[in-house]
């Protein structure tokens, strides 16, 4: 297959090229702003994904385009207006683009933390009615219902998969996203690690490994013209999560509460049944051993 990947430089997305690479039979096309170089017989295209672009031309004779890009993340998105000129206007193009160059297939990375809002205490399935609390949702809610949209009228086939919260080696721990490697990055540096609000926040985390390889099953599995969730299925607050860094990692933490942000979903847990009836993961990494993982890459790149 011909594969296009916009957002391909980033910490899921140089893993799913690496995932395309190693089944050694596909040519792959990366389209981000900044240029990575790891592998040399992957394309890379720069640019800036904005209205205007021309995506005609990036994904011209493409079977398979994979839309992971996103201008914002959840705590510093921007108003509605200013989150749909940045990233639900440059989808739709980009959506038109692929129906009017034969693409038969489109991928998009939508947020299983965001577009369901707060659900009580109850894991969402991808059937359930999307409330978003924040714009971010907002903004990938969307832009499904306009990947749907343009599928049917375009002729090419979709899927949406709504992932949890990866986190692991890759993953920039400065970054605004990313708890886990931030939290153990933190830890192994002697900062003092900053908690918004009581720690009761819940949230579904799962290891960037199992991530990207329940995306390729998705991908390479799953049905067309569907919607899944993509996490480990199972809730942990933010004050579980620091219980287990002190517990699995041999250092000391600092831990400071700040005041909580109206925009964090108080409980956000997938519902991963319908990935399960054909997904080949099952045994998912632990808490502890993610974190175990993502310290001992540190210790080492340290």
């Amino acid at each position: 297959m011909k594969i296009v990947i916009l957002g391909g430089s980033g910490f899921i997305g140089r893993k799913l090229v690496s995932q395309f690479r190693d089944q050694g039979r596909h040519d792959v096309t990366v389209f981000d702003r900044t240029s990575a170089d790891e592998h040399t017989d992957v394309r890379h295209v720069s640019g800036n994904f904005i209205t205007g672009y021309d995506f005609a031309e990036l994904v011209r004779g493409a079977d398979l385009v994979i839309h992971l890009i996103s201008t914002s993340v959840p705590g510093n998105e921007s108003g509605a207006l200013c989150e749909i000129q940045r990233n639900v206007i440059p989808s739709v193009q980009l959506f038109q683009a692929c129906a009017k160059c034969g693409v038969d297939k489109v991928v998009f990375l939508s947020s299983g933390g965001t577009v369901y809002g707060d659900s009580g205490r109850r894991s969402n399935k991808e059937t359930d009615l999307p409330e978003p609390m924040n714009t971010y949702g907002l903004q990938k809610l969307m832009i499904e219902q306009s990947l749907r949209l343009s599928a049917r009228s375009g002729g090419f086939h979709y899927q949406i998969i709504r992932l949890s919260n990866p986190y692991g080696p890759g993953q920039n721990p400065q970054g605004p996203l990313g708890l886990i490697t931030k939290l153990v990055y933190q830890a192994i540096n002697g900062e003092t690690i900053h908690i918004f609000g009581d720690g009761s926040v819940v949230r579904d985390f799962i290891y960037i490994d199992d991530a990207v390889a329940c995306i390729m099953d998705v991908i390479g599995n799953g049905s067309c013209d569907e919607t899944y969730n993509i996490g480990r299925g199972v809730g942990t607050s933010v004050s579980e999560v620091v219980e287990t860094l002190e517990h699995a990692l041999p250092i000391s933490i600092n831990i400071m509460h700040e005041a909580g942000r109206s925009v964090d979903v108080p409980y956000s847990v997938l519902d991963i049944a319908k990935y399960q009836r054909f997904g080949a993961v099952h045994d998912f990494a632990t808490l502890d051993d993610g974190i175990q993982k993502t310290y001992d890459f540190f210790q080492k790149e340290r």
